[in-house]
Order: structure tokens, then C-alpha cells, then sequence
């Protein structure tokens, strides 16, 4: 049970991240940074941050959305537990805070990062309860 509680959290967390990663890559697509940026310098990424349209921010909150309700739901599929979706929604968040707090982000960009995975968590805790009993 333990172990199949690990594997339904890791399976989760990679497949949210695979999920952030990839609305992120397509955000970049619609809205390219700027030329001339090194991502690696902070004030660039400050700079980034300032120069983002809304819309794009918007798609980092969406990939941060879609990527905890994609691996709560992986998790708990797997793991046979709720608790496992919980877990990589809170992930998300965790990164999701790290990386506000390593680049400026607007305040809403902060509610957002942290409503928005919470949610996901819970419709996947919903989808979870929905199953019979002895599942997810």
C-alpha cells in the first residue's frame, strides 16, 4: 500500500510537470520573450516577468492548473488514495512559490498560483470520490 502510495505521487508529480511544461512551451509559442534576454540572469527574468502581456501570465496560471489537475488525477488513479492527488497539487504550489519568489510576480499571479492547483486538486479529489468504493 505504502509503495503503491509512492508510485501514484511520483508517477503524479512527473505528469504535472510534463503538463506545466508543456501549456508553458505553448505560452512561449503565442508569446515569445523578447530578443536579447538571457533567462539566466535575474534581472532579465524581472524584466520578462514586466514585459509579459496578461494573457501570457495567463498561461503559466492555466499550466499550473492544468499540471496538478493532470497529476492529482495521475496520482490518484494510481495510488488508490486521494491523498496522493493532494500531495502533487501541493507540489505544484511548491514550485509554483518557488519560482514567484525567485522572479517577481504580480499579486495576482500569487493568488492564482496557489487558488488555481488547489482547485485542481480538489476536482480531482471529486473525480477520485466518484469511483466505487475500494478505489481512488
Amino acid at each position: 500500500m505504502i509503495m503503491r502510495l509512492a508510485m501514484g505521487i511520483l508517477a503524479g508529480t512527473v505528469v504535472a510537470f510534463l503538463f506545466v511544461f508543456g501549456v508553458e512551451w505553448i505560452g512561449h509559442s503565442l508569446y515569445p520573450p523578447p530578443a536579447g534576454l538571457d533567462i539566466h540572469d535575474p534581472a532579465d527574468q524581472a524584466r520578462l516577468i514586466d514585459s509579459m502581456p496578461a494573457a501570457a501570465k495567463a498561461m503559466v496560471l492555466a499550466a499550473w492548473f492544468v499540471g496538478a489537475l493532470a497529476g492529482a488525477w495521475t496520482a490518484n488513479r494510481i495510488a488508490g488514495q486521494r491523498i496522493a492527488g493532494w500531495v502533487v497539487a501541493l507540489l505544484v504550489i511548491a514550485a509554483g512559490v518557488v519560482t514567484m519568489m525567485m522572479i517577481p510576480h504580480p499579486v495576482w499571479m500569487w493568488a492564482g498560483g496557489i487558488a488555481l492547483p488547489l482547485l485542481a486538486g480538489w476536482i480531482a479529489d471529486r473525480m477520485a470520490a466518484g469511483r466505487p468504493s475500494g478505489t481512488a
